[in-house]
């Protein structure tokens, strides 16, 4: 088997937003339905992992740059792969092209967690495919870690966890979270910048019912933007962008 899995798309116009382009939340989920289609070929797919090691896989961080854009009836070619293990974490890859043109590349960092205690688990823990490293290149992408104070005079919105958020694992949607984080900019915020990276760090869960209390600040040419509940951080994200020429 081998540690690399390939996805070929065509973008339709629900896929795209007033810019007429794929937005940056698209483009992750794009990037989901491969690594998680690759999962599925690896045996590591939800119910086997619940049944086999009881566990279950999170993103515990995930960085995309964005080289061009994309736009309806575009033809995707989605390339994924995994790395070699570590002790508790697994890094995977991702690059999508138009043509022959690299559009964005984005990594991610996957944790397993224990089915009932929602504990880390170590990689010997489960049941981890022999793989072909076909593919060994590590994308340059570096993470800002870029973590600012938040309080009252940044509050943007709240957002509570409704049934629609709640995914397989019975909590929030990881990709729920990239929306709650692009809806706390204006939408004539968001149409004078150009995205050029974009990451974010789940850092604890949530479930029906909670409230996500919303800020953003701004320093040099990112926006941070955080969700907390109390005094919990559940979210970091972080757009580094490029404002448009007029």
């Amino acid at each position: 088997m081998k540690n690399t899995h390939t996805e070929k798309l065509i973008v339709n116009d629900t896929e795209i937003d007033f810019d007429l382009k794929v937005p940056a939340i698209e483009l992750m989920r794009l990037l989901e339905i491969a690594t998680f289609n690759h999962a599925d070929e690896m045996g590591l797919d939800h119910d086997t992992m619940i049944e086999r090691d009881n566990a279950f896989w999170v993103v515990s961080k995930m960085k995309m740059q964005i080289k061009g854009e994309i736009h309806s009836q575009d033809k995707l070619i989605i390339k994924t792969w995994t790395h070699t293990p570590g002790m508790i974490r697994f890094n995977r890859d991702c690059t999508l092209k138009v043509k022959n043109s690299i559009k964005v590349k984005a990594t991610a960092e996957w944790c397993c967690l224990d089915f009932e205690t929602r504990k880390l688990r170590k990689a010997s823990s489960i049941k981890y495919p022999k793989l072909e490293m076909e593919e060994k290149v590590e994308l340059d992408l570096p993470y800002t870690n870029l973590k600012l104070e938040v309080g009252e005079a940044d509050y943007i919105y709240s957002r509570k966890i409704r049934t629609t958020d709640i995914d397989i694992n019975n909590h929030t949607n990881n990709l729920k979270y990239n929306i709650i984080a692009f809806d706390a900019l204006d939408i004539n915020e968001l149409k004078a910048i150009d995205i050029k990276e974009y990451e974010i760090y789940f850092v604890n869960e949530s479930k029906y019912g909670d409230e996500i209390k919303v800020y953003k600040k701004k320093i040099k040419d990112y926006i941070y933007i955080e969700g907390k509940i109390e005094d919990k951080t559940i979210f970091r994200s972080v757009i580094k962008y490029k404002k448009k020429k007029n």
